[in-house]
C-alpha cells in the first residue's frame, strides 16, 4: 500500500509550489491613478432581509465619487422582507448624499438570471459583484477599480475573508476557506487561475456580455467560475486583489450540516468544468484525500498506522503554510490544535462532500448563492 504516498506527495508538492508563488509575490500597493471609470455594483439576493441593510450601508458609504457609482439590487423572488428592506433604505437615503441605488426584480429565476439582468440594466464600464451577507470597507470600490485601471485587467478576483465562529465546525470551515483563497490567489499569480468567488469579483461590462452565453444556465449556480473559465479561454487579463481595502468579509457556516450543504453545492459544479488547470487541481486533491482515507482505514484494520501517519505528515506542512499565510493577512490567529484536528478529519470530510455532490440527491443542497 506504500504506493498511496504518490498522490499525497504530488498534491503536497503542488501546494508547496503555490505557497512559494505567494511568498515571492508579496502584496504590492496599486499605483494611484486619477482615472475613475463608472462602476456598477450588482447584488443578486433572495431572502436576505437580515443582512442586506448592512451591505447597503457599506456600499452607500464608499469613498468613490457618487456620480460614477450605482448600486443595483436584484430581488430574486424573495419571500421575506428583502425588497421592503431595500426600498426603505433607498427612501431613507434620499435625504442624504449617496450613490444611486436601484431595486429591480428578476424576471427569471436563480442567481445567474438575476446577475445577468443586473448587468444588462447597468450603466457602468466596470461591474463589481458581492453577496447580500457580505460587508466591505469604504475603499472597496476604489481599490477594485484602481486595480482594473492600473493593470488593464478584464477581470479582477477579490479576496474574501470568512468570519470564524466559536464552534469547531465554524473554525474548520474558516480554515478550509482560507486555504481555498490562498490557492485561488496563487493560481492567478501563476498565470493559471482556477477558482473565484462571486462574493468579491469584478469584470468589464463588455467582457461579461461577450461571455454571458457560456455560463451554463442548466446548472443552478457557478456563474462566477464559469465566467472565469470563459474569460481565461478567450485570453483575457485576470488579476487578483489580495486583501487590504479590496477585501470583502462573509459569514461562515456555523454548523457541520450547513458546512456540508454549502461545500456539496460548490463541489457539484465541478463535474461541468472543462478547464485543464482546475481539473488537474481537483483530481490531485481528490486523489490525495482518497489515498489518506484509504490508508487510515487499512491501517486500523491491520493495526499498523505507520503508513497513514507518514501520509498525514507529508501533507501537514504544505497545508499549514498556505492556510496560515492567508489567515495571517488579516492579522488573525490559527490555533495549532484546531489545525491538526482539522487535518486529521479533512480526508473523510472531503470524501463525504464528494459523495454528496456526485449523486442527484445532493441537489437538495442547492440554494440561491
Amino acid at each position: 500500500m506504500w504506493w498511496l504516498i504518490i498522490p499525497v506527495a504530488f498534491y503536497s508538492l503542488g501546494i508547496l509550489w503555490l505557497w512559494l508563488i505567494l511568498v515571492r509575490n508579496s502584496d504590492e500597493p496599486v499605483q494611484a491613478t486619477d482615472s475613475r471609470p463608472a462602476v456598477s455594483v450588482v447584488v443578486a439576493c433572495r431572502n436576505e432581509a437580515k443582512t442586506i441593510t448592512s451591505l447597503l450601508g457599506c456600499l452607500a458609504e464608499q469613498d468613490y465619487p457618487h456620480e460614477l457609482l450605482e448600486i443595483i439590487i436584484v430581488n430574486d423572488r424573495s419571500t421575506d422582507r428583502t425588497p421592503v428592506a431595500v426600498s426603505e433604505f433607498i427612501a431613507a437615503g434620499r435625504l442624504h448624499s449617496t450613490p444611486d441605488i436601484r431595486l429591480i426584480y428578476n424576471t427569471g429565476s436563480g442567481k445567474k438570471s438575476a446577475v445577468r439582468l443586473g448587468v444588462r440594466s447597468s450603466k457602468g464600464e466596470l461591474i463589481l459583484t458581492t453577496d447580500a451577507d457580505c460587508v466591505v470597507g469604504r475603499g472597496w470600490v476604489s481599490a477594485m477599480a484602481g486595480l482594473f485601471v492600473a493593470t488593464g485587467a478584464d477581470m479582477v478576483l477579490g479576496e474574501v475573508y470568512q468570519r470564524g465562529g466559536r464552534g469547531f465546525a465554524s473554525r474548520f470551515g474558516m480554515m478550509e476557506f482560507s486555504a481555498l483563497q490562498a490557492v485561488s490567489e496563487a493560481a492567478v499569480l501563476s498565470g493559471h487561475p482556477v477558482m473565484c468567488n462571486g462574493a468579491n469579483m469584478g469584470f468589464r461590462r463588455d467582457i461579461y456580455m461577450r461571455h454571458s452565453g457560456e455560463l451554463r444556465d442548466d446548472i443552478a449556480s457557478g456563474d462566477d467560475i464559469f465566467l472565469l473559465h470563459a474569460v481565461k479561454r478567450a485570453g483575457g487579463v485576470i488579476r487578483y486583489a489580495g486583501g487590504g481595502a479590496a477585501a470583502a468579509e462573509t459569514a461562515g457556516a456555523v454548523t457541520a450540516a450547513a458546512l456540508l450543504r454549502q461545500r456539496a453545492r460548490w463541489a457539484s459544479k465541478s463535474f461541468a468544468y472543462r478547464d485543464t488547470a482546475t481539473l488537474t487541481l481537483a483530481a490531485a486533491t481528490a486523489a490525495c484525500n482518497a489515498a489518506v482515507a484509504a490508508a487510515v482505514i487499512t491501517g486500523i484494520l491491520s493495526s499498523n498506522l505507520i503508513l497513514p501517519a507518514t501520509l498525514y505528515a507529508t501533507r501537514l506542512i504544505p497545508d499549514y503554510l498556505i492556510t496560515y499565510r492567508n489567515i495571517k493577512k488579516r492579522e488573525e490567529h490559527m490555533p495549532l490544535p484546531y489545525f491538526i484536528l482539522s487535518e486529521l478529519i479533512y480526508p473523510f470530510y472531503f470524501v463525504v462532500v464528494a459523495l454528496l455532490a456526485a449523486f442527484p440527491s445532493s441537489r437538495r443542497f442547492s440554494r440561491h448563492v
